[in-house]
């Protein structure tokens, strides 16, 4: 009886042992910084491999996140640093949590209810899982709105108010300025609103 105990404890500790821990790190476009620290934390968690890529959040495949869960075997763990790393919405995020359960996988993130190992109460672990979700949609906003506003900064849109001034006027406002004309001539002389006149000339003061 006692060698069948301890065999079993022998058999459990051959298991653990096999088991591992895969990350996943994702950033949008270039921020390198984000990404490079985001694996940092992953090695520091005892990921022995980190799947990164820079790719959109709204993209329907993630070929580096794919190949993380193709790698994960029964009793291994994925691990991400936010759920917004890996998925860009509530059913995307419960549906791949429910096929990682259904291969006996876990998924851990390093913030929230799926931080830690021990399991807790039901009530509040719904709680928990009710929160996170809607942290990563809060997130998921947050950087949608920080992708337009690159997306347009990179095709020369203006990223909103009124339209810039040429370079030609900006100089005109300033020579005006400097020999002594008011605000208001200036925008009789040149047509730009009394605001974009301020904006020039405080600019030009700065430089």
């Amino acid at each position: 009886m006692t060698f069948k105990f301890k065999r079993k404890r022998l058999l459990l500790s051959e298991k653990n042992k096999s088991s591992k821990a895969i990350g996943y790190a994702r950033a949008t476009h270039n921020e390198y910084e984000n990404l490079d620290e985001q694996i940092k934390f992953l090695k520091e968690e005892g990921c022995s491999l980190v799947f990164s890529e820079f790719i959109s959040l709204d993209e329907e495949v993630k070929p580096q996140f794919n190949q993380a869960i193709d790698c994960l075997s029964k009793g291994d763990q994925l691990i991400i640093t936010r759920l917004d790393r890996a998925f860009k919405n509530k059913n995307e995020c419960l549906r791949t949590i429910n096929k990682l359960i259904n291969k006996d996988i876990k998924l851990r993130t390093l913030t929230g209810f799926f931080a830690t190992n021990e399991s807790s109460k039901s009530n509040s672990s719904i709680f928990k899982i009710l929160y996170e979700l809607d942290n990563l949609e809060n997130n998921s906003l947050g950087e949608r709105k920080k992708e337009q506003l690159l997306r347009r900064k990179l095709s020369g849109n203006n990223l909103g108010g009124r339209p810039k001034i040429s370079t030609l006027k900006e100089s005109l406002v300033i020579r005006l300025r400097n020999e002594g004309y008011s605000y208001r001539s200036i925008r009789s002389q040149t047509g730009i609103a009394l605001s974009t006149i301020r904006r020039v000339i405080l600019e030009g003061e700065l430089t």
